[in-house]
């Protein structure tokens, strides 16, 4: 039996053997053969139309943008409701200012800012 041209433009396919086509063939061919990229405005030169890196880009801010919310919601969180420590100790005329209790109020606000921050760079990385 002589060898058949391909109908598929790509040339990939379970019945394709070093360029030589075996068997009867429908249309249903044109179906189910694995012919990515054998779009009409495919260059052939290796790249798509729409860029190699699109579907990597979309796929990787989509993650780092629910990483950062994930964060930014814990960082908000902690922030927001653990209790803040009293700074001063003591009576009306004399108060003594705790510094350890100043900075674990201040780590707490930073907590929230942070959080905010990444909460908002989620959101950036969401839009795009």
């Amino acid at each position: 039996m002589p060898a058949r041209g391909p109908d598929c433009s790509c040339g990939r396919g379970p019945s394709v053997a070093q360029g030589k086509w075996y068997g009867v063939r429908s249309y249903l061919h044109l179906f189910y053969e694995d012919c990515t990229g054998a779009s009409p405005d495919w260059d052939g030169d290796g790249s798509s139309p729409h860029g190699a890196w699109a579907p990597l880009i979309w796929k990787v801010s989509l993650s780092t943008g629910t990483l950062f919310l994930l964060m930014g919601a814990a960082a908000l969180a902690a922030g927001s409701l653990v209790p803040p420590k009293l700074e001063g100790i003591g009576e009306e005329e004399f108060v003594v200012l705790d510094v350890q209790a100043v900075r674990y109020n201040h780590a707490l606000g930073t907590c929230r800012l942070v959080g905010m921050a990444l909460c908002a760079a989620a959101g950036m990385l969401g839009a795009v």
